[in-house]
């Protein structure tokens, strides 16, 4: 966790290398980033022109070419890490990474200039109110009539899963010996509140009253799987302890950059323009599987060639700023 590791800093250390801290983020986010705006900007361009070609277009046509010609106008959203504030983005899953990335900047110098220059307790209440303020948006935003699509990806509404973790972090170092304890009540427990809250996260539809809580119990649920995997010996703790998920978290973002376009490529090689009928279950389950390992194994390549000779000038450049820093 970001915010665990800033703790463990200014513990060690009692301050925060800002440097070092946005070196690492950078490197790790950006190149890779940039590179799937890039292709996705000239994509974009590219099918604009198509439509624009287009000497007698159909209603649909002039529908994608104008939504195609916002996206274009739009896309330094895209590039200032600002995209969830626009409905039509270049990638379509970026409002969550802008909402990190806008994280990664604030948080860093709130902890050096007033997060760790508090008591443990004022910290962990300041977070507390943080974590609720987004809820209070969602409810704010629905009777003032804000479109759904602004409550699903606006930062001020949607925050609270990074606070969240900062929440998780401080309770690692608050309560230690409660991760260290793994019984089989523990497990229970924090399988009995995962299941059920992302049982009824996932079942309610983003409308109406749903847009204000529905988050609240996906962060249930979620928190309590990051929690539980947290314990030492617990059962998730084993479960995501597994050599099978070591490859998987390293390309994990490569394959969230990824993987919209390469899933489509993927489904329209093997059923063209046909695509399967998801209504089944079992269906569903089968080729979520097949694109999710296809994607998996696809993503290994690209991650080694874009990825990791970022990750090695990261390493070396963290080391430099190291030693020059005891000098």
């Amino acid at each position: 966790m970001i915010y665990g590791g800033l703790l463990k800093e200014n513990e060690n250390t009692s301050k925060i290398n800002l440097k070092i801290f946005y070196v690492k983020r950078v490197l790790r986010i950006m190149p890779a980033y940039y590179l799937c705006i890039l292709i996705s900007y000239f994509q974009t361009q590219g099918s604009y022109k198509f439509f624009d070609k287009i000497s007698n277009p159909s209603a649909a046509d002039i529908a994608n070419h104008e939504r195609l010609g916002r996206v274009l106008s739009n896309s330094w959203g895209d590039f200032f890490y600002i995209s969830n504030y626009f409905r039509d983005r270049l990638f379509e899953f970026g409002w969550s990474l802008s909402i990190e990335e806008q994280f990664y900047l604030v948080i860093p110098p709130l902890s050096l200039f007033l997060l760790f220059k508090v008591t443990a307790n004022a910290r962990r209440s300041i977070l507390v109110i943080l974590f609720i303020l987004p809820l209070i948006f969602r409810i704010v935003y629905y009777f003032w009539g804000i479109h759904r699509l602004s409550i699903e990806v606006h930062t001020e509404t949607r925050f609270d899963f990074l606070i969240l973790g900062m929440l998780i972090a401080e309770l690692t170092y608050w309560k230690p010996q409660f991760f260290k304890n793994s019984n089989i009540k523990t497990d229970l427990l924090f399988s009995f509140c995962i299941i059920v809250s992302l049982f009824f996260a996932f079942q309610q539809r983003r409308s109406q009253v749903n847009l204000i809580f529905v988050f609240t119990l996906f962060q249930l649920g979620f928190g309590s799987l990051l929690m539980a995997t947290l314990i030492e010996g617990s059962f998730w703790n084993k479960i995501f302890g597994l050599f099978i998920f070591r490859p998987i978290a390293r390309v994990s973002y490569t394959m969230y950059l990824w993987h919209g376009g390469l899933s489509g490529t993927i489904l329209f090689l093997f059923y063209g323009q046909n695509n399967p009928e998801l209504k089944n279950l079992g269906t569903f389950l089968l080729i979520g599987l097949f694109t999710s390992v296809s994607v998996f194994l696809l993503c290994i390549p690209i991650f080694y060639v874009i990825e990791r000779p970022f990750l090695i000038l990261k390493d070396l450049l963290v080391r430099r700023i190291k030693v020059s820093s005891d000098l």
